[in-house]
């Protein structure tokens, strides 16, 4: 849960994690039914580094879940998007993953609100 927010629904359907969360997925399923978006998915995950295997023990995957991922019509990028209130060192660290993991696809935006 995120830090001091109240879980908050989207348009009566589903849970989030903060009113601003749930506020920006309304936004984001009225510009899919407007077209100007497509492909909205909420808490996509991204493996950031596989499992592996250290002096024996697995050691599991490391990876990062957004808010919302969808593809932008207009300028054809895959975005990529949170919803911080608080921004704590493990998250900030994994964007950094993510982003240099991303770093030589030009499609790929990545948005912080």
């Amino acid at each position: 849960m995120k830090y001091h927010s109240k879980k908050a629904m989207c348009n009566q359907m589903h849970k989030h994690a903060s009113k601003k969360e749930a506020r920006r997925c309304d936004e984001l399923t009225i510009l899919e039914k407007q077209g100007k978006i497509k492909e909205l998915k909420q808490q996509p995950r991204f493996p950031l580094r596989d499992k592996f295997k250290f002096q024996g023990k697995t050691i599991r995957e490391i990876g990062y879940i957004a808010d919302f991922s969808y593809i932008d019509n207009r300028n054809k990028k895959y975005i990529v998007e949170d919803t911080k209130g608080f921004r704590t060192p493990i998250y900030l660290l994994k964007i950094k993953l993510l982003k240099f993991i991303m770093k030589d696809c030009e499609e790929f935006l990545f948005i912080e609100s």
